[in-house]
Parts: C-alpha cells; structure tokens; sequence
C-alpha cells in the first residue's frame, strides 16, 4: 500500500509521529510541562517527515485492517513512552534530591511556583528542577536527546513489538539510577546534618541551660545552605553525566 500526500509517505509518518511524538512529550529539556503540548507535537511531526525519507525502507507494511494499522501504531507509541519515559524518571533525580535538603535545611513545607509544570512544588526542588533546565540547553544535552530520538531506530526497529522484558529492566534501572543520582547530590547536606545534630546533643549535655533547639535552626539552615551551595556544582554534574550516559545509549 502506497499513501501519499504531497510527496509525503502518511503511513511511515505515521509509525515515525507514534514514536517520536511520545519522546518528546517526555525527554528532558523539550518535553518539559512548561512548553505547549501542541508545539511539541508539531515538532514531532515535521522531526517524522525529515527521517521518514530516511527510514522509508526500514517500515513495514500496514496491516490489512484498521484495527491492525492502529496496534502497530500503538506499539510505536508505547516504544516512544518507554524511552522518553526512562529518560524523564532521571529527570526526577533532581526532585528527590530537593526533597531531601528540605528536609535536612528545615524548609520542607515551603512551596512556591514551578515554572517547568503547571502547579507548585518544593522550594528547593523547584530551584533544582529550574537549574536543571537551563543547564541541559546550556551544555547541549537536548541535541543529543534529539540525535538519540533518530537512534532509537537503532535500538528498537521500527515495526518491532514493545519487549516487555527489556522495558522492565530499563525501568528499574532508570529508577534505581534516578534515587541513587538524587542521593548523590544531597549527600553533602546529609553528612553535615548529622555532624550538627550530634554537635547539638553534645553541646546540650554539657550546656543543659541553653535552648538547644532555639540555637540549632538558624545554624541548621545557614550552615545548610552553605554546605549545599559547595556541593552543588559536583552534584549537579553527577547528574549531568548520568543523563548524558543514557543519551549516549540512544545515539
């Protein structure tokens, strides 16, 4: 079956929008909240008409049927959402490492506007989520993320079948690489916290008079901030690398 309008194969654009289309809804940088559903899609839809010449080849001819035209479309997009998906569970590295120095500066229930989403979020996770954007354009990670949307037909053939078993491995790992990459970067906090608190239970033994806890949060957020302000560069590029290591895989 040959569809075409204006030069343009439909069927191939098709298979090529269900992939690419639920990519980027998801991957960091151009699928973030913040931009319109409908430019992202636009942009899927004119990225599948430029590799559709491409990987016209590679596509495999559309079912007989309507219902089976939409299962092999369907599958393209449930590939498109496992990668994007991997992709933007990284992502949120950075909001369990905000939640984690909240809670260690004593501003975990501080919320203020997210701009990268539609709603609000945690103070500090939304000033790293905000650093995180501008540090993927900044360095040009949202190049290879696009490269790798074209690499992912390298990965996964186009036309092939969603594996189960391979998708499950890939969500735990981007899962478990996601916490770790969090812990990571609020690891500094951690350690000072702890240091302080015992600090402070010493000092209350020696010193039972003195307002132990009136004393501790002015320190605790002070010494915090400057704890956390030190180790932000290297946690931020520990998370850096760990979403350019999966880009790399997709190229």
């Amino acid at each position: 079956m040959n569809l075409t309008l204006y030069g343009v194969e439909i069927w191939a654009t098709a298979l090529l929008f269900g992939r690419i289309g639920a990519m980027l809804m998801l991957l960091p940088g151009v699928g973030e909240p913040a931009v319109p559903a409908r430019v992202r899609l636009g942009f899927a839809l004119a990225m599948a008409i430029s590799l559709g010449p491409a990987l016209a080849n590679n596509v495999p001819e559309p079912s007989n049927t309507a219902l089976g035209m939409a299962f092999q479309v369907g599958a393209e997009v449930l590939i498109g959402l496992l990668l994007g998906g991997a992709a933007r569970m990284l992502v949120s590295a950075l909001a369990t490492a905000g939640q984690i120095v909240g809670l260690e500066l004593g501003i975990s229930f501080a919320q203020t506007a997210d701009p990268t989403a539609t709603g609000s979020g945690q103070l500090v996770s939304v000033f790293l989520g905000v650093m995180g954007v501008a540090l993927i354009f900044a360095t040009g990670l949202h190049h290879m993320f696009l490269q790798g949307v074209a690499g992912s037909y390298q990965v996964i053939a186009i036309g092939s079948q969603p594996p189960v078993g391979d998708a499950a491995e890939l969500a735990l790992e981007a899962t478990s690489t996601a916490f770790r990459v969090g812990f990571q970067i609020a690891v500094p906090l951690l350690v000072a916290g702890m240091i302080f608190r015992v600090g402070m239970g010493v000092l209350s033994r020696l010193i039972p008079q003195i307002q132990v806890f009136f004393v501790a949060l002015p320190l605790q957020m002070m010494g915090g901030l400057v704890v956390f302000a030190l180790g932000l560069s290297t946690g931020m590029l520990i998370w850096l690398d760990s979403l350019e290591r999966y880009a790399t895989w997709l190229r």
